[in-house]
């Protein structure tokens, strides 16, 4: 009876350890996501992190070839102990250099570096979840499920860590509660070997006077701001001798301000270093501005539109993404009476209202303005509101803000629907008004909307009827209109103004003014009809850029180079070289030692990794347009799928061996039947829900992913259990390396496949794993012991 209370005892425990470890691992990811994005650009974290997590699956292939045998009794307590007090050690240590790194000339920028003192606490991670699950195959079902609850409560959780403490503190922090469960295996394995028992307490030790010293700041320098000259940032710290006055952080990003000691007009704020927004010195006169506002009349292209306007196009604007307020401004210089500006990022919302003796009052004082805390096309379905204008300065969305990195970091303000979308809101005589950054993000609107105008049979010559460019060499401006322009509303009128206001007749369009030398020639032949959208997309392409029209389903804007993203590459290519060494080289060992060679369960861990990441990223995407702030979508999405899992895994837990057997491919089937059923009901169901308040389409997205998240917790723990029935526990940790690895490769996967056929194919390909995992396990002579 001893020894029965005593394993019933251990085995309570242990899942409980793995909880945390598998909070702290995606929280670590989230964190660590964000504290790049503050040093690096966005490309350059999205390999970064997803070479770093490597590291689970190297760990797991580490246990495999030199921890062959599972320790017995009290020393499988003690074994995770060590390894979750090396893991704790790590993660705070390395947290800590790379935030030095950051401060090195010459090595801030280096890929290599960052991934190999990342990888390092991922390894250990992955050393301890091959461990656990190795030696405790009997409650492999219990242990995925709460691999899975700690990882949904980790995404929930890393959040308002993020927000309290700040990037650095909150690694820290977790480092701290990781080590307290290396602490809890000591004391519940009763180690009496000095070396071992000193591991975990001085792992605790040193965690937690980190994370009291990160509090002092000066004792732990800061994540370093400004000093990679690939930031945008940079130029205006050292080319333009600004300082940051205000910083304020959270879980969707860093913003800075900074103010100029000869520029005293104007201030910018930056998310993550780039993004770069100005704040003006407004008087809060719209009659006497002060001389910073007033040049906006002459000297910014922006501000050309207005000088046209009828008086029935002045009564209502919406302005997406104000930023610091110009596009505000712009609107009420040009006398539109309400204004409704709706912002996604609340720290930048705060940090304006906050400096309002500086700008004016300009999100709380200014008459006829009102200012809304959302996303702006979430805003826009979620009413009926015509607006006369439609604005928005192009907000670069690409930071690495979101858990998968590059996949993500896009948004849905710039796509075929979303013109169509902005049409849709406009009044008969309304435009919509956009300012971009350079040539080829106006000429990619320019052939979204020509798209969007073609699937409402609107040809690519009647379509150019209803918009004009301006051509600038810092911001081109973008004008479409919802009905087309009449030969007789003045736009040679508009063509002149663009000379005498100083901008670049030759790069910019009107209709109807199609003289030699006055506009541009490639857009003028697009009016004439010698010229299509195709023609045009071809021309740019050959200069090296990609201006094709992107859509809902791969919401790509600002991939503007030519071809595959190159560092999703580089992930990609690397983890399929990786996988298929690490599946073909074991078995081929086990083969020469006349023991199973294990290939068919290989291809289903595999499998069921890539599936996984494919249905995760993917779903995430798709619901994000509908559930509005990018941040709390991505998290409600992940959790709602991972507690499901975990649902689904411990459920499993109830299976007798013989159904274990049979149920390892009928949910496999069951997934693959509901993910195009998914694909193809869920547009109909999401357009349902932006009319609902902000906890009623939470809570909508929550009941329609628990039971697909459910069924997808099933596969993973069978799989064990068929390995422990079958005796074939010593292949654990090869399968959860493997299946570490497919996580990797399939998050790289499904971005490749989303930027061209777009995120449907995405989800179809993860059917496809799945149907493959179904086909696996029924070919697989499966015999028990």
């Amino acid at each position: 009876m001893q020894i029965k209370h005593k394993d019933s005892k251990e085995t309570s425990l242990v899942p409980i350890g793995v909880l945390v470890v598998s909070l702290s691992l995606l929280a670590y990811e989230v964190a660590l996501i964000r504290l790049l994005s503050v040093m690096l650009t966005y490309h350059y974290v999205f390999a970064i992190v997803s070479l770093a997590l490597f590291g689970l699956g190297l760990g797991s292939i580490f246990v495999y070839f030199f921890r062959p045998e599972a320790p017995g009794g009290d020393g499988r307590l003690s074994s995770l102990a060590v390894d979750t007090g090396l893991y704790s050690l790590a993660m705070a240590l390395s947290t800590i250099l790379v935030v030095q790194i950051g401060r090195v000339g010459g090595v801030i920028d280096n890929i290599l570096v960052y991934c190999i003192l990342l990888v390092i606490p991922f390894f250990f991670g992955g050393v301890f979840l091959a461990g656990v699950f190795r030696s405790y195959p009997e409650i492999s079902s219990r242990l995925y499920g709460a691999d899975l609850v700690g990882a949904a409560a980790g995404c929930v959780l890393v959040v308002f860590a993020l927000n309290l403490f700040g990037t650095r503190n909150a690694i820290l922090l977790l480092s701290v509660l990781v080590a307290a469960a290396a602490l809890l295996f000591a004391a519940a394995g009763k180690i009496r070997r000095t070396g071992k028992a000193v591991i975990p307490a001085a792992c605790f030790l040193t965690a937690a006077a980190l994370f009291i010293a990160g509090l002092a700041t000066p004792l732990i320098p800061e994540i370093p701001m400004g000093l990679n000259r690939e930031k945008e940032i940079f130029d205006a710290l050292h080319g333009y001798n600004g300082k940051i006055i205000e910083t304020r952080q959270s879980a969707f990003g860093r913003v800075d301000l900074i103010e100029y000691d000869h520029h005293p007009g104007w201030r910018d704020l930056y998310l993550d270093g780039t993004a770069g927004m100005p704040m003006y010195r407004f008087s809060g006169d719209l009659a006497n501005p002060g001389a910073a506002v007033e040049e906006l009349k002459t000297g910014f292209p922006g501000y050309f539109p207005f000088l046209f306007l009828d008086e029935g196009q002045r009564d209502h604007a919406l302005v997406i993404g104000p930023g610091g307020g110009r596009d505000i401004l712009l609107a009420k210089l040009g006398g539109v009476k309400k204004v409704t500006a709706v912002e996604v990022n609340r720290d930048l919302v705060d940090i304006v209202r906050s400096y309002s003796g500086y700008n004016g009052g300009i999100y709380q004082d200014l008459a006829g303005v009102e200012v809304v805390v959302g996303e702006g096309r979430n805003f826009l379905k979620g009413n009926r509101q015509k607006y006369d204008l439609i604005m928005f300065s192009l907000p670069v969305t690409n930071t690495s803000r979101s858990p998968e990195g590059f996949a993500l970091t896009e948004n849905f303000l710039f796509t075929t629907e979303a013109i169509m979308d902005y049409l849709d809101h406009l009044t008969e005589e309304g435009l919509m008004i956009a300012v971009t950054h350079n040539d080829f993000e106006v000429l990619r609107l320019l052939s979204i909307s020509l798209a969007a105008l073609e699937k409402r049979g609107i040809g690519n010559a009647a379509a150019m009827q209803q918009l004009y460019l301006v051509g600038s060499d810092d911001y081109p401006v973008f004008v479409l209109k919802k009905t087309p322009f009449k030969p007789g509303e003045a736009l040679a009128g508009h063509r002149a103004a663009v000379g005498k206001h100083g901008f670049n007749p030759l790069s910019s369009y009107f209709p109807f003014v199609g003289q030699p030398g006055k506009i541009n020639p490639a857009l003028a032949s697009l009016e004439t009809g010698r010229r299509s959208l195709a023609d045009l997309v071809k021309m740019v392409r050959e200069l090296g850029y990609d201006i094709s029209p992107v859509s809902d389903r791969n919401p790509f804007f600002y991939k503007l180079e030519n071809g595959l993203p190159r560092p999703v590459l580089l992930v990609f290519f690397t983890s399929l070289a990786l996988l298929l060494i690490m599946v073909a080289a074991p078995a081929a060992v086990r083969q020469r030692q006349g023991r199973p060679a294990g290939t068919g369960f290989a291809v289903i861990f595999s499998m069921l990794g890539i599936g996984f990441m494919l249905v995760e990223i993917t779903l995430i995407q798709k619901f994000m347009l509908y559930l509005g702030h990018p941040v709390l979508s991505a998290t409600a999405i992940l959790f709602s799928l991972l507690v499901g899992a975990g649902l689904g895994s411990l459920w499993s837990s109830r299976l007798v061996p013989v159904k274990a057997f049979r149920g390892l491919a009928n949910p496999a089937l069951i997934i693959a039947v509901m993910l195009p059923a998914y694909n193809f009901l869920l547009p109909l169901l999401l357009n349902q829900l932006p009319a609902l308040n902000l906890w009623l389409r939470l809570a909508a997205a929550v009941g329609l992913l628990l039971p697909l998240g459910f069924i997808m917790g099933l596969p993973f723990p069978l799989a064990l259990k068929c390995l422990k029935l079958m005796k074939m526990e010593s292949i654990i940790p090869w399968m959860l390396g493997i299946n570490g690895i497919g996580s990797v490769l399939g998050s790289a996967l499904t971005v490749l496949i989303a930027v061209r056929p777009g995120f449907t194919a995405a989800l179809l390909m993860g059917s496809a794993c799945y149907l493959t995992v179904f086909i696996t396990s029924r070919r697989l002579k499966i015999k028990m012991p």
